[in-house]
């Protein structure tokens, strides 16, 4: 029997409710995988020129800074689409659960994790946070919460699936400080 077949079948009269919440979060993490992949593909891709064309805002500072491409951009759409396409074909019954769902709603996952990025870069270029450089918690989440808001506006999924924002900050700092711990990072942030 599989994980998600056990959480499904799960009786929530059993015990203290942590089987309903490790499902919801189980779930809320296969259904953001396009926001998950839309975000990771544009550190692989690029080219295409800035995002924001070297152009300035009104304060002078670029709009996004150079880690921003344009192939990076389409990268990440067109990887959350695909993404939103596979993951439905080996998880039927969870997708099952979320009247509407279509392949759109995989596209639109990884623009929103690419505009969540966006939006994150814009304000860390207005506060002086150079580019690459960490800005707490909206870098770790900023991706997959866009992500779900736009979601939000073409299916009507579970609230409890909005666990996977607060459980994406924990995987990366987790993931973060074990990388300095093995030397893979400078930084355990």
């Amino acid at each position: 029997m599989s994980l998600t077949d056990t959480l499904l079948n799960y009786e929530r009269g059993h015990e203290i409710m942590v089987a309903p919440l490790l499902m919801d979060i189980y779930l809320g993490i296969v259904f953001s995988t396009p926001a998950f992949f839309g975000n990771a593909v544009p550190v692989f891709v690029s080219g295409l020129g800035r995002l924001d064309g070297g152009r300035n805002f009104v304060d002078g500072k670029p709009f996004f800074g150079s880690h921003k491409t344009k192939g990076g951009v389409l990268a990440g759409i067109l990887g959350g689409g695909i993404v939103g396409f596979v993951v439905p074909l080996f998880h039927p019954e969870i997708y099952a659960m979320i009247p509407g769902y279509s392949i759109w709603v995989g596209f639109v996952m990884g623009f929103g994790s690419i505009l969540g990025d966006a939006l994150g870069s814009f304000i860390k270029r207005r506060i002086k946070i150079k580019p690459g450089a960490s800005f707490p918690i909206v870098d770790q989440v900023g991706f997959v919460f866009t992500a779900l808001v736009l979601a939000s506006f073409m299916v009507d999924f579970p609230l409890g699936w909005w666990w996977v924002v607060p459980v994406t900050l924990l995987i990366h700092l987790i993931s973060n400080i074990w990388a300095y711990l093995f030397g893979w990072k400078e930084v355990w942030y």
